[in-house]
């Protein structure tokens, strides 16, 4: 069996988009979930040298293993910034991706 879920969000100024995927899957006795999150949000930057912009990085990486309740987890998140230029104007795209992936055994 398997179930997906789609959401695709979007601010009303169109400066802020969130996309959202839900997977569950439960195939020989394990129970798998997955959940992909995508949040995008654009600010032009006025009156700025592009020689001093920087961004900040951040990655998270945490993995979870449980044996008495047979259960495992990973979880990946990834948020940064992005400076685009297009038609002499400067935007900062900040962004944050996560991947969140949960097994556990089906108890029958």
């Amino acid at each position: 069996m398997r179930d997906l879920v789609f959401k695709n969000l979007t601010s009303r100024n169109k400066s802020r988009r969130i996309l959202l995927a839900k997977e569950i899957i439960n195939e020989e006795g394990i129970l798998t979930k997955i959940q992909k999150h995508l949040i995008y949000d654009i600010r032009e930057v006025r009156n700025s040298n592009t020689q001093d912009l920087k961004t900040n990085n951040e990655l998270f990486i945490i993995k979870e293993k449980n044996t008495k309740l047979k259960t495992e987890s990973f979880f990946i998140k990834m948020k940064s910034s992005v400076y685009v230029n297009s038609d002499k104007r400067v935007f900062l795209v900040n962004f944050l991706h996560s991947l969140k992936i949960g097994l556990s055994a089906v108890t029958v």
